[in-house]
């Protein structure tokens, strides 16, 4: 199977305090609900590491169904960091990280850096059309994973 290896990294302005942004970030199960096309977060029995599931997609003759376990680590406070860890049925790998900067005492910056590479079981002659899918659907779901974050916060205040 191929791999596309493909990196987004965006950011947005929270009218929350960064405080109340890592607490929120650092539930996983709970922020997921920010994903756009995720199916399920589920915690898995090893600390801090959650199995998603995402919706089918398709493109052409391409369709996927993206699924990792990913393990989380963080500071406690400013960064929060994940990698996928290879679990059973997974397809796809990940790396990322989730950064906070405070823009005042009400605000905070969240950069969400995040690569993506799942497998896609293409010919060689469409990896070129499966390879611009994967980028364009990395970038557009890092964008929509931050304003949904941003718009679920600062509703709750």
């Amino acid at each position: 199977m191929a791999k596309f290896p493909t990196e987004a990294e965006h950011s947005i302005t929270v009218h929350v305090p960064l405080a109340r942004v890592y607490k929120y970030l650092w539930n996983v199960v709970g922020s997921s609900e920010c994903i756009p096309g995720l199916k399920s977060c589920k915690k898995t029995g090893t600390k801090d590491t959650y199995h998603f599931h995402f919706e089918e997609r398709s493109t052409g003759p391409l369709s996927m169904t993206v699924r990792y376990t990913a393990k989380y680590e963080g500071n406690g406070k400013d960064l929060i960091a994940f990698a996928s860890i290879g679990g059973k049925d997974d397809n796809t790998d990940v790396d990322g990280s989730l950064t906070l900067h405070s823009s005042g005492p009400q605000a905070t910056k969240v950069t969400l850096r995040q690569m993506t590479a799942p497998d896609t079981p293409v010919p060689r002659l469409l990896q070129g059309l499966v390879r611009s899918f994967v980028e364009s659907e990395t970038s557009d779901a890092v964008k929509q994973y931050l304003q949904n974050m941003k718009k679920n916060l600062e509703a709750a205040d």
